[in-house]
Formats: structure tokens, C-alpha cells, sequence
């Protein structure tokens, strides 16, 4: 609940009952630890919040309540959402402050080891840390995203748009590309055909129709174990036949090894 909104000790009770469970859980523990939920005499709005969340984290740091976690969400999610949001307006960054919020928390409730209580505004400083890293890990990726970085000059504004020289060279590596996939997809082609009926089939099955092992082995009448290990061969021989159609000689005609065909008719 923000600071703001808090108005003596009144206000800090009612503060207090809705962002604290009942005596018989977390306010029960931090008395245990020599913590006094209600506000001390004298004691700021701003004083009071810090001190609860710091003993709060330090609780959930000790005991891994998920109690405690949410007593501190509860307290502090306003005034960290508030500071995550002027740290956005300063960077002016169009990042969603409920994310980097969510991601704040996140790594409160993942690295809470990580937590020193070192004062009674420890929480506040340590919180707003990590959602400041945040922000500037955002602000990083937008400038790496519209930069580069001159050896010799200022940073100055990425060129989007395509020169003549860039256009003609990404249509020609576009042209090559086309033509080595149809030369890999002939190769391919040459070795499939080179495999029994039944390494066809198997192929077929599982990596055309995406049938699972099991119903494969069904229809070719084999265990599901058995099945996995005809796939696997015939993968291995395929790729045996493609290597050896891609180092011969460009008028060479590929024979089907006799390995091959006995195992695919087996």
C-alpha cells in the first residue's frame, strides 16, 4: 500500500490488518522474532513500511514462508510499482511497469539468500536495485535494437533501408541457398529410393504422417522397441547414402549397397 495513503497510526493499523494475515501467522512470527507489527511511537508512515517489509524479507528469507512472501508482496507492490514506473518515465522506455514488477518479485522470491538486513530500509534499497537493473537490462536491449557502435564516432541511428549493393548481394545469397536446398532435396530423394520397403514405410510414418513410435509399430506389425531402432537405422543409412552421393563425382550413378537392401527387406 503506497506511503501515501497512510495517515497516522490509524491509518498504519488498517495498513497493517490488510497487508498482515491473522495473529496466527505472520504476525505471530514476527513477534517471535522480536518484531512489533503495530507502528512505534513517533513512527513515519514511510519508517513503519520500511522496517515491516525489511522484517518481512528477512522472514522469508530464513523460513521460506509463502505467508510471509505474500504478506511482503502485499505491503510493498504499490511504492515498488510507483518507483519502477518514474524509472521508466525518466528512461523513456514503453516497457509494461507490471512486468518489470512481476519480474522484480520474481527474483525476490528466487534469490532471497541474496537479502542483507542490514537496516530497517534494507528491503527498500535492495528491492529497488533490482528492479532498477530491470530497467536499465530493458533500456540496453532498445539501444542495442536501434544502434550500432562506431570505433570512431558517436552512436548514431541503425540505416533500416536496404542499399542496392546490400539488395543484390541477399538476392544472390537467396539464389544460392535455393539451389544448394534443391540439390540437398535431389540427394535426399536418391538415397530414400535406395532404401528397402520397409525403411521407406518406417520413414514415412513417423517423420511424414507423425504417427508415434507405437502406432507405427502396429501397422508394421512390430514392438514399439523394435520400431524405434528400424527408424534409427534407416536414418543412419539414409544419411550413409547422402554423404556418399555428395563426395562422388557429379556423373557417378549411386548403387544401393547390399547392406541396404537386405536390411530394408528384413
Amino acid at each position: 500500500m503506497p506511503s501515501s495513503s497512510l495517515r497516522g497510526a490509524a491509518g498504519l493499523r488498517r495498513s497493517l490488518e490488510i497487508a498482515l494475515p491473522p495473529p496466527s501467522g505472520v504476525r505471530a512470527l514476527l513477534r517471535a522474532r522480536g518484531v512489533e507489527p503495530a507502528p512505534n511511537d513517533g513512527e513515519t508512515p514511510e519508517g513503519w513500511e520500511n522496517r515491516q517489509a525489511t522484517a518481512l524479507m528477512a522472514l522469508y528469507r530464513d523460513s521460506r514462508s509463502s505467508a510471509a512472501f505474500d504478506a511482503l508482496y502485499g505491503l510493498t507492490r504499490a511504492g515498488v510499482l510507483a518507483w519502477i514506473q518514474s524509472l521508466l518515465r525518466r528512461a523513456r522506455l514503453t516497457v509494461d511497469p507490471a512486468e518489470v514488477l512481476q519480474d522484480t518479485f520474481v527474483n525476490v522470491y528466487r534469490y532471497p539468500t541474496a537479502f542483507r538486513e542490514e537496516h530497517a530500509g534494507s528491503f527498500r534499497v535492495w528491492v529497488r536495485t533490482i528492479a532498477g537493473n530491470l530497467v536499465r537490462r530493458a533500456s540496453v536491449a532498445r539501444q542495442r535494437g536501434a544502434f550500432h557502435e562506431l570505433p570512431d564516432g558517436p552512436l548514431e541511428p541503425e540505416d533500416r533501408g536496404q542499399s542496392p549493393a546490400r539488395s543484390a548481394q541477399d538476392g544472390e545469397e537467396a539464389e544460392t541457398l535455393r539451389a544448394a536446398w534443391v540439390l540437398f532435396l535431389m540427394h535426399y530423394a536418391a538415397a530414400f529410393a535406395q532404401l528397402g520397403v520397409r525403411d521407406q514405410r518406417a520413414l514415412h510414418l513417423v517423420e511424414v504422417e507423425g504417427r508415434s513410435y507405437a502406432e507405427a509399430g502396429v501397422l508394421l506389425q512390430v514392438g514399439r522397441s523394435n520400431m524405434k531402432m528400424i527408424v534409427f537405422r534407416a536414418r543412419h543409412r539414409l544419411a550413409r547414402r547422402m554423404r556418399l552421393g555428395m563426395t562422388r563425382a557429379p556423373h557417378a550413378q549411386p548403387r544401393p549397397a547390399a547392406s541396404d537392401q537386405l536390411a530394408g527387406a528384413a
